[in-house]
């Protein structure tokens, strides 16, 4: 809690990973309830978010040419559009939602439920480079927990799920691990593959979760996922990690799914696809931030999560207006 209260003695909120305004307005929307959820409980209009955007030098980047009337018609039609995904969010959310929308307007709820404060750890999730290392940290951790529960929801109740990423129950080096989940699952590894892995080597190889549905026979012809979860901006360079499984172990007459679940709400209402749905080159099964709070009906391990001490301080703070 110290380095809690150290943090945000020194803390600003500031946008300072210059994205593309063409492609990622998600995250500029994600950046719109950060001014709402650091404001303690002000409300946040339109014009606020241009005055930052513009000082923050969002705008300049992207429009270095024309004239200044026609810039400003842009920037202002592009908050514009910020402020229609943030009703979409709210409209879609509902009662998940921890802001309040009204009349172009953000402002965070008053009384918060369990699962609000959840959407706001992966709200914060998505925005790691507000954070330290050691935030991080625990931050991604506990993000894999929250994806094994939605996985959980997903899929039947007979299925098996087993954490492999930071949260693992398996033992020992990396081979063996791999080898004690292929005997679970009630097929082989590839040992040939599996010699190219150091023998004292401890990485995951890009898998956290996987989840099969077993049948009574024990052979290992099921449905099996297996899934990385990913907070950070470069997501879309994991969205192919999963696959070396598809060396390392042999499946039996049925491929693997893959899949990925990213804290980020990557609904592109207007279309009912995904923003930046160009990054997906390989069919997979993506899990973003609307999925996961729709799986999740009891939240109450929520409590448990130390990200939990995170939330709550952000929700108290109230950034200084200078």
């Amino acid at each position: 809690m110290t380095d809690l209260d150290c943090f945000f003695n020194n803390f600003t909120l500031k946008f300072s990973n210059k994205v593309p305004i063409d492609t990622k307005i998600y995250m500029y929307a994600d950046y719109v309830e950060l001014m709402a959820l650091f404001n303690n409980r002000n409300i946040i209009t339109k014009s606020e978010v241009l005055d930052r955007l513009k000082d923050e030098g969002i705008f300049e980047q992207e429009y270095q040419q024309g004239f200044q009337a026609e810039k400003n018609d842009k920037n202002e039609a592009f908050v514009g559009h910020i402020f229609l995904l943030l009703n979409q969010r709210s409209l879609s959310f509902n009662n998940d939602y921890p802001f309040i929308y009204n009349h172009e307007k953000l402002v965070l709820n008053e009384q918060l439920l369990i699962k609000q404060k959840l959407y706001l750890q992966l709200l914060l999730s998505s925005n790691l480079y507000l954070f330290p290392k050691s935030f991080e940290s625990f931050l991604t951790s506990e993000f894999e927990i929250i994806s094994e529960k939605a996985l959980k929801k997903y899929l039947p109740p007979f299925a098996i799920i087993k954490s492999f990423g930071q949260n693992t129950e398996f033992k020992g080096y990396t081979k063996d691990k791999i080898k004690q989940l292929a005997n679970l699952m009630c097929i082989d590894s590839q040992d040939s593959f599996l010699e190219t892995i150091a023998n004292k080597g401890t990485k995951d190889l890009g898998l956290d979760i996987v989840g099969w549905l077993p049948f009574e026979d024990e052979i290992g012809n099921q449905l099996a996922i297996f899934v990385q979860c990913a907070c950070g901006k470069d997501w879309n360079k994991k969205l192919s990690e999963t696959k070396r499984y598809n060396r390392l172990l042999k499946s039996y007459l049925a491929d693997f799914q893959h899949s990925i679940f990213l804290p980020y709400s990557l609904i592109n209402y207007n279309n009912s696809t995904f923003y930046e749905h160009h990054e997906f080159g390989e069919p997979i099964l993506l899990f973003e931030r609307k999925r996961i709070l729709s799986l999740l009906e009891e939240c109450s391990f929520y409590n448990q999560l130390e990200s939990k001490n995170l939330v709550e301080k952000c929700i108290a703070y109230e950034e200084d207006i200078v």
